[in-house]
Parts: C-alpha cells; sequence; structure tokens
C-alpha cells in the first residue's frame, strides 16, 4: 500500500514539472521583460529625485518605460538602449554614472575622505602624550625604587611599634 502511494506521489511530481515546462515553452517566454526590467532599474526618471523609471509614477517615466519596451523587443543591446537616453539626458540620466569627466569627483570623494581620515588619525596619533607605564625603568632605577621602597616600609615599621 505504501509503496504504492509512492508511485502515485512520483508520477504526479514528474507530469507537474512537464506541465509547467510546457507552459513556459507554449507562451514563447524569453528574457525581453528581464533585459526591460533592468534596464528601466538603471534609468533615472527626470522628473523625480533619485528615482528609477522602474519606481517612478510619472508620465515621463511611463513614456521611458515605453520606450525602453520596444527598444528591447526591437532587438536593441543594452547599451544601445542606454546611449539613447544618454544622447537626450546626458549622464544624468543614469542612477549609476561612469566614472569620468563631471562624475569623477563623485567616485573619488570617499576615498579622498579616507585618506585624509587616515592622515589625521595617524597625525593625532603621533602627537598623543605617553600613558602612565609606557616608559620602562632600566635596572639602576628599578634599583633605586626598591630601596625607596625598603626604607619607607622600615620607617614605618618603626612608627608603628609602640
Amino acid at each position: 500500500m505504501r509503496s504504492r502511494v509512492t508511485q502515485v506521489s512520483i508520477v504526479l511530481a514528474v507530469l507537474s514539472l512537464l506541465g509547467v515546462t510546457m507552459a513556459g515553452l507554449l507562451t514563447g517566454w524569453s528574457g525581453t521583460e528581464d533585459q526591460a526590467s533592468e534596464l528601466e532599474q538603471r534609468l533615472r526618471c527626470p522628473t523625480c529625485a533619485s528615482v528609477s523609471i522602474a519606481e517612478s509614477p510619472s508620465d515621463t517615466a511611463t513614456a521611458m518605460r515605453t520606450v525602453v519596451a520596444e527598444q528591447v523587443a526591437a532587438g536593441r543591446t543594452d547599451q544601445q538602449i542606454i546611449d539613447y537616453f544618454r544622447a537626450r539626458y546626458g549622464d544624468w540620466v543614469l542612477l549609476d554614472p561612469p566614472a569620468k569627466g563631471q562624475t569623477l569627483p563623485l567616485w573619488l570623494l570617499p576615498f579622498a575622505a579616507l585618506a585624509v581620515g587616515a592622515v589625521v588619525l595617524i597625525f593625532l596619533r603621533g602627537r598623543r602624550s605617553p600613558e602612565p607605564g609606557d616608559d620602562v625603568l632600566d635596572p639602576a632605577q628599578l634599583e633605586r625604587v626598591a630601596r625607596a621602597v625598603e626604607q619607607a616600609r622600615a620607617k614605618a615599621d618603626r612608627e608603628e611599634v609602640p
């Protein structure tokens, strides 16, 4: 009885997988939707503040999404579509602009801030005063301290005795 249930379960699982596979093949799905979606995430909406055209509800973003879908359907590459929008809006339309020209300082600023911070840290660390215990006494100084401690103890012992 148990093996019959197992066999039926396996047959149903295989049929389900075949059904899903056939449905995918029959719908003619291709990667164009993914390509368009990925491009929409990379392009900035001109009327919104730092929002991709995929996320923007504006009419301009809707029109740009339509253009992206049309160009993807026409078989254009990602770079051709990006170049199309850059020709109309400039590098500003890219949410992740290339590191050249006017955008180069934006890419270099974090590294410059890190370098300045490291220099300040090194400078301040070099100027700090030595903490107690940083100095090491030489043997002669240790001997002198030991004698002074011994004398202080002897003096304290003499004063305690009535």
